[in-house]
């Protein structure tokens, strides 16, 4: 018969075994006291688990003076002991849905579980927020990657400025569900803390930006959008441009064989002959008059949400600087959109492949969040300095 003592050890071992196994409704909210209790109760309970294998035999030899104690829901690193305090144990790896975290959470649990139902967006960093502490030190966040969330990162921190713990569980994601779950605790400083918290306030920050163009459904530009005032306006020939915008005020050829000019009020074009038919067609169109109407309805006046929104964008775009991809191939080969961002100068831009062989941009330039004008041009006139 067991002592009084070892009868209420036993009670106790049990009584957290049974907590760790039993199911939980929702996940909570990780703080330091948060952990600390639970890594205690985890202490407890490791008697009630059937360890395998002979613990002398499974000491990890990338870490030196450090036991890796292995059980059916997974492994246990410790101080050098294989039966640690909540003091002594170093990480924990969990790979099974036998055991529930210090939020209640199990492996095989679908990944909103360790999302707190957030649905990271984009971001200027691999890491997006999803919220900080609100007393002491302690934020979570997911790291992104091109197919979403792969894992979901919590880190609190414990202890005075002297001498503080950094605990830290992770979520490995795999198919919207969770793959494993990992515990860490290591000693940390209150510099490290600061450091820590700073930087997750700062991606917090730049991700609660003003969201200058938002996701939609429209469909990706294409040749069929090359168009001003209800009809081609790229590579058609200039009779078919007069007859919708009418006779230009003015005329002027360009210098060395650049081909012609056709002035309008609030807009001008660009004419050169094709070498193979003799033929004189509209190699560019400028567009800064609101009176003339672009692609989709493109005009000048519109806001950027407005402009941006008549053409594909796959996700909420913000206000942060250089080349911001809205559809299409990221490294730029058309069909895409894209919104760069220098010095505060916006410019919407949309390219597509058409039939001849020849890539064909849109841009439209942004002025106080407005469009300030519109042109449809051929990339090759584009770098050429045209």
């Amino acid at each position: 018969m067991k002592s009084g003592r070892g009868w209420r050890w036993a009670l106790r071992a049990a009584l957290c075994c049974a907590a760790l196994l039993c199911p939980c409704a929702c996940a909570r909210a990780m703080d330091a006291q948060t952990v600390r209790a639970w890594m205690e109760q985890f202490a407890g309970s490791l008697p009630g688990f059937a360890l395998l294998g002979d613990p002398a035999q499974t000491v990890n030899p990338a870490r030196d003076g450090q036991m890796l104690l292995e059980y059916a829901f997974g492994t246990v690193l410790t101080d050098g002991t294989s039966s640690p305090s909540a003091e002594e144990i170093l990480e924990i790896d969990i790979r099974t849905d036998q055991v529930a975290d210090c939020r209640g959470v199990r492996v095989g649990m679908a990944s909103g579980a360790a999302l707190e139902g957030a649905a990271p967006g984009e971001s200027d960093t691999r890491l997006y927020v999803l919220g900080t502490q609100e007393s002491g030190y302690g934020w979570s966040w997911a790291y992104m990657g091109e197919d979403g969330v792969y894992g979901v990162e919590y880190i609190t921190y414990d202890g005075s400025d002297a001498q503080m713990t950094e605990y830290t569980l992770t979520y490995v994601l795999d198919g919207g569900a969770i793959k494993a779950i990992r515990v860490k605790a290591a000693d940390a400083t209150l510099a490290q803390a600061q450091e820590g918290l700073r930087t997750a306030e700062e991606i917090a920050e730049r991700q609660q930006g003003e969201v200058l163009v938002p996701a939609n459904g429209q469909s990706v530009f294409g040749e069929a959008d090359l168009q001003a005032m209800g009809g081609r306006a790229l590579g058609v020939p200039v009779s078919e441009l007069v007859r919708r915008m009418g006779e230009p005020s003015d005329v002027q050829t360009l210098p060395q064989g650049g081909g012609r000019m056709l002035l309008y009020d609030g807009a001008v074009a660009r004419l050169a002959l094709d070498e193979a038919t003799g033929e004189e067609l509209v190699r560019g169109l400028s567009v800064s008059s609101a009176a003339i109407e672009g692609p989709r309805g493109l005009a000048v006046g519109l806001s950027v949400q407005e402009a941006a929104s008549l053409f594909c964008c796959e996700a909420d775009v913000y206000s942060r600087g250089g080349t911001l991809y809205l559809a299409g191939e990221a490294a730029g080969e058309a069909p895409y959109g894209e919104l760069t961002a220098q010095g505060g100068a916006l410019t919407l831009r949309y390219a597509c492949q058409t039939q001849s062989g020849e890539v064909a941009l849109l841009e439209a330039g942004i002025e106080d969040g407005e469009v300030a004008y519109w042109s449809l041009l051929y990339q090759d006139d584009a770098e050429g300095g045209a």
